[in-house]
């Protein structure tokens, strides 16, 4: 039997080869992904969207901030087959001239076909109908080129290596600017927290009435309440967003990931009632001889109870998410 150094452990799963280390191998692909699809969008306005940058970027962040950090030995002892130390030391962590001619082929061709179809695009770019989801899915696009920068065998390397920041990476894609999303199911959204604002209204105000509409209204003796797409909690969650990413780019050595991916979830599903909240004791305020007040702040409280709100969250949530040291 024979015993192996946490840090003789950490090079063998992260060997150098020409110089360059697993992790700062997979920075400088996503730096190469990074400057891309920066010039994709430059060089073909149709491409432009911002959520492919900030991905991109904070894979990088969460990459450089993992440092060194490798699998341990119970990783290693339940992957199938040739173990994952076996599988880097076999390969070699370099790009083939090749796959860089590849790669920058095809990052010409979408440049190429973004504009020849810009005239038809731009109409509907950035609208909130069918076409213009599809429009912002194809703008993901952009990273298939560097998939064919490595062969299939590295990038399983990397993607078991880094599944967490991968992961991270794709929430910041998928949902880290919703103002799009909540935007399209506003007519829905609107109406269920038009009526979840009154029924927490009701139960201090007496004489309340509701009108649904797209922006729904809460009628009361002194004071109507009109909710718009801009008091449907989009700053609040923008805010959130910022803040979670802040406290786990700072934690991420010490995070539970599973934890925190649900933490992340969780958190806007608790910024969103608290929003109803928010507009709730407006309503209540508002009709109980405060509405001069409630006119004249409504805008700039907002920020100061989301802030409380994340704060007595993270307050609720934070010892949970860490590891425990034994």
């Amino acid at each position: 039997m024979t015993f192996t150094s946490e840090s003789n452990l950490r090079s063998q799963i992260f060997p150098r080869q020409g110089n360059l280390a697993v992790p700062q191998f997979f920075l400088l692909v996503l730096l190469l992904t990074l400057g891309a699809v920066a010039a994709d969008q430059f060089a073909a306005p149709a491409l432009y969207s911002s959520s492919p940058l900030w991905a991109v970027v904070a894979c990088m962040a969460l990459v450089w901030r993992r440092g060194d950090i490798g699998y341990n030995r119970q990783e290693l002892a339940s992957t199938s087959g040739s173990s994952l130390e076996q599988e880097i030391e076999e390969r070699s962590f370099g790009f083939s001239f090749g796959r860089m001619a590849v790669f920058a082929a095809a990052h010409v061709a979408l440049i190429s076909a973004a504009r020849i179809l810009q005239p038809s695009l731009s109409p509907i770019a950035g609208t909130f109908s069918t076409a213009g989801w599809i429009i912002a899915a194809l703008k993901l696009f952009v990273f298939l080129p560097t998939l064919l920068l490595l062969p299939f065998a590295r990038w399983r390397i990397l993607a078991r290596a880094y599944a967490a920041e991968i992961i991270a990476a794709l929430v910041v894609l998928l949902t880290f600017f919703p103002s799009r999303i909540l935007a399209t199911i506003w007519p829905w959204y609107g109406q269920v927290l038009g009526k979840l604002v009154f029924a927490c209204s009701a139960l201090f105000v007496h004489g309340l009435t509701y009108t649904g509409a797209l922006t729904p209204t809460v009628h009361g003796p002194d004071l109507d309440v009109t909710i718009l797409l801009a008091c449907s909690g989009i700053s609040g969650i923008e805010l959130f967003d910022y803040l979670f990413a802040f406290v786990t780019l700072l934690d991420w050595n010490r995070l539970r990931k599973v934890r925190t991916l649900i933490a992340y979830f969780a958190g806007m599903v608790v910024m969103f009632l608290g929003n109803a909240l928010r507009i709730a004791a407006f309503v209540i305020l508002g009709n109980r001889g405060f509405a001069d007040a409630v006119a004249r702040f409504h805008l700039s409280a907002g920020w100061i109870f989301f802030s409380g709100v994340f704060l007595a969250y993270l307050s609720l949530t934070y010892r949970k998410l860490l590891v425990t040291s034994r």
